[in-house]
């Protein structure tokens, strides 16, 4: 009598593969997974991965300290402080540009700030304690470029940015006034300048990819000004603003 092989009769199965029992494997975790969260929790992790979207409205400021000694700065809905030793620039922040912008620096209040809707702003610190509202330009923009940014905060300076032992890349920007011009991302040391004066000290530019931004301050007195770059950023959005 033929016995039949077992591995073949209608009642065996066939080994699995090692690719089935994967697929096995990824369908009974996935099934867990499903069990263990829930529709609410499913949801709630699918949002982690997209940040929140700032309002219709809505703005986005910085706060520049100029000056050689730290000041704490306060305004949408965040402290900071700003060391000249270690960064003078806050990030830029979503704002309500309908309601205006408060800003305190060392617990003073310094006034309503308005911006227009959509619009890049700096707002920088004087002695005086009258800060002043500059409106960043972001025409002309290139994402397959680097865009580089030049504000001349030294007073009575008539000022130039230049490459060291190189070209000049902005030239007569009077004292207060800012420049922008998009780059190709490359690795150059930079020398701010105010004319029948000394130059700063060489600064490293930061390495920067295309659509990068970057802000060079040319800051302290005309006879001894100093360079200060900043690599632009924009805080995520929260709801709490």
């Amino acid at each position: 009598m033929m016995v039949k092989n077992p591995t073949l009769s209608a009642g065996a199965r066939r080994p699995k593969t090692g690719a089935a029992m994967a697929v096995m494997a990824a369908a009974l975790f996935a099934g867990a997974l499903a069990l263990a969260w829930g529709p609410a929790a499913s949801a709630q992790e699918i949002a982690r991965l997209y940040a929140p979207q700032a309002p219709a409205g809505s703005s986005y400021l910085r706060v520049v300290n100029p000056s050689a000694k730290a000041v704490s700065v306060e305004f949408a809905g965040k402290r900071d402080t700003l060391d000249p030793k270690r960064r003078v620039s806050t990030d830029y922040r979503v704002v309500d540009a309908a309601a205006g912008v408060e800003i305190k620096a060392d617990g003073h209040a310094l006034g309503r700030f308005d911006v227009k809707p959509g619009t890049f702003n700096t707002v920088v610190l004087t002695a005086a304690g009258q800060p002043k509202l500059i409106a960043d330009a972001s025409d002309g923009r290139d994402d397959l470029k680097a865009e580089l940014r030049f504000y001349n905060l030294a007073p009575d300076c008539n000022g130039a940015l230049e490459i060291e032992n190189g070209a000049t890349v902005f030239d007569r920007v009077t004292s207060g006034d800012t420049r922008k011009r998009v780059i190709n991302p490359v690795q150059a040391r930079l020398q701010g300048r105010c004319e029948a004066s000394g130059s700063t000290a060489p600064v490293a530019l930061p390495t920067l990819k295309s659509g990068d931004h970057a802000s060079v301050f040319l800051l302290g007195a005309a006879a001894a000004p100093r360079l200060v770059i900043q690599t632009d950023a924009t805080e995520p959005y929260s709801a709490c603003h």
